[in-house]
């Protein structure tokens, strides 16, 4: 009885530390799908190739900001991202199109648990 006690002590201890391992790999790596985004947001061929360089910049101001140990310089940095990322997406898309986008860039933070760092 002890020794499977023990033993589901160490896999809940793992389980544990895997989660919290989880959660460092989801807001280290933000990779954007252009051809998803474009088949959603039904974009032109000329706002595919604009809205695929805003998100490769997007992307690697996210890896610089994961790089980034303090908290508060990291928040300001991935504030600084997402707001830029946004402001890039509003000139190149249309009304329609910026609204949809506008709720995915919030369901992609809520689940990258990056929405504290956007206070």
């Amino acid at each position: 009885m002890k020794k499977i006690f023990l033993t589901a002590v160490a896999v809940l201890g793992f389980a544990a530390a895997g989660m919290a391992e989880d959660k460092d790999a989801n807001t280290a790596k933000i990779k954007v799908n252009t051809a998803r985004l474009s088949t959603y947001l039904n974009l032109s061929a000329s706002q595919y190739d604009t809205v695929d360089e805003i998100n490769a910049y997007f992307e690697s101001q996210m890896e610089d900001a994961n790089r980034i140990a303090d908290d508060s310089k990291k928040a300001a940095k991935v504030r600084k991202a997402v707001m830029g990322n946004c402001k890039l997406m509003k000139e190149n898309l249309t009304k329609e199109q910026y609204a949809k986008y506008l709720e995915v860039i919030n369901v992609t933070l809520n689940n990258k648990g990056l929405n504290g760092y956007m206070k």
